[in-house]
């Protein structure tokens, strides 16, 4: 009983301190609809409608905010987005409280900060924004200790059309890459157009071709190749030549000083093998299929089909080793070049570049010092630890003893 009064008391202040407010010029009859959206009302919000939410959002902050808030963003996207995966993995009934919290618990004081150097309209938006989301969150703290308030679809699009996000469900789960969302990452230029393999049944659609790639029939082979025995040692050198351009190819599209390119192109090579022995498919009885993770994630580079949704082609990521092997590696590049080496991890006790590149690539950019962090848990150091025994190897030019994953 003493739940239920201290959830309507918050209710009513939220609702009291949002009237309150100053009305924005952009946002007719905004009292009423301020009022509406803390009050939950109808079902829950599903975790797909929740991450359109939130794709929207950072979509529309990307536009508005300035450059030197970007990098942010897109370290507080990328977490979101790596958070939820491993909250389906888990099997968590409705992820989207925890979700929203954690999330706006970071987003909150970045549009703080950022909101005044905007213009006046603009910024009358986001501070209506920002209200609204912290009433949100005042009372979903509250209501998650006695399962009484949800985060509902009407608060959501609510909170979107108060940011101004324009037409269209702001909810929408849309698979299709954005290249609004690559941009937010830094992630430009072509990848290899998708040929998923002819053996999975997914039809090529010729329209989407590219000249700048002109070689790709090269690795067609290995888009229907699961080597017998006899096989092994030439189907690794055909991969290792994948593995090869499509490192030399993110090198081509961003800038990373030359001291860090035999470095990178290690590390490459180590993911590859760490993450699926260097196989993009695997054999069911005679049908051939993508290698693939109870937790989503697909292919030699075993990319999470939800974490890099709208930043690659899913077909893609599946279907052909050679479109998961350039993200894989551009992935990498971004981790690299993005975080490991401006956040100095080979300076810190402990640290090193090539070790935080795969603990972010595998567990998001706040798990960039996973591997050095005595807290870790244990199941995470050993994912840590067995990446490192492959480093080494690759560094000492052995990247071939990738051949042992196949009992040869």
């Amino acid at each position: 009983m003493k739940g239920l009064c201290a959830i309507a008391i918050v209710l009513l202040l939220v609702t009291a301190g949002l009237a309150a407010q100053p009305a924005a010029p952009a946002a007719p009859a905004r009292d009423g609809r301020l009022a509406q959206l803390t009050v939950p009302t109808g079902k829950s919000a599903d975790w797909q409608q929740w991450d359109g939410f939130l794709t929207t959002v950072v979509k529309k902050l990307a536009d508005d905010l300035p450059e030197s808030r970007r990098d942010q963003l897109g370290e507080l996207f990328l977490d979101s987005r790596y958070q939820l995966s491993e909250a389906l993995a888990l099997g968590t009934s409705d992820p989207v409280p925890s979700l929203f919290l954690d999330t706006w618990g970071r987003l909150a004081p970045l549009l703080n900060q950022a909101s005044s150097g905007l213009p006046p309209q603009l910024a009358a938006q986001y501070k209506s924004f920002v209200t609204v989301m912290d009433g949100t969150a005042s009372v979903t703290t509250l209501g998650q200790r006695f399962g009484l308030v949800h985060i509902t679809p009407d608060m959501l699009r609510g909170a979107s059309s108060l940011l101004g996000t324009g037409s269209g469900d702001p909810l929408a789960y849309v698979l299709d890459v954005d290249q609004s969302l690559r941009a937010l990452l830094g992630l430009t230029g072509d990848l290899p157009t998708p040929r998923p393999s002819p053996a999975l049944g997914l039809r090529r659609m010729p329209w989407l071709v590219k000249p700048a790639f002109a070689a790709e029939d090269e690795f067609d082979r290995l888009n229907q190749w699961v080597p017998q025995a006899p096989e092994v040692s030439g189907y690794l050198v055909e991969v290792r030549k994948l593995l090869t351009q499509s490192s030399t190819a993110a090198l081509g599209k961003y800038r990373l000083p030359a001291q860090y390119e035999p470095l990178y192109r290690q590390i490459v090579l180590s993911a590859a093998w760490q993450e699926s022995c260097w196989r993009q498919f695997v054999k069911k009885g005679e049908k051939l299929t993508p290698l693939a993770s109870a937790t989503g994630d697909v292919g030699m580079m075993q990319v999470n089909r939800q974490t890099w949704r709208g930043l690659y082609n899913l077909n893609g990521l599946s279907g052909d080793i050679e479109y998961n092997g350039h993200a894989g590696s551009e992935i990498l590049l971004y981790y690299l070049s993005r975080h490991a080496i401006p956040k100095r991890e080979d300076r810190q006790p402990g640290g090193n570049l090539a070790r935080a590149t795969y603990s972010a690539y595998n567990g998001g950019p706040r798990a960039l010092g996973r591997y050095r962090n005595a807290a870790t848990a244990p199941a995470w150091k050993k994912v840590d630890e067995a990446f490192w025994t492959k480093f080494r190897q690759v560094s000492a030019g052995q990247e071939l003893a990738v051949k042992s994953c196949f009992g040869n």
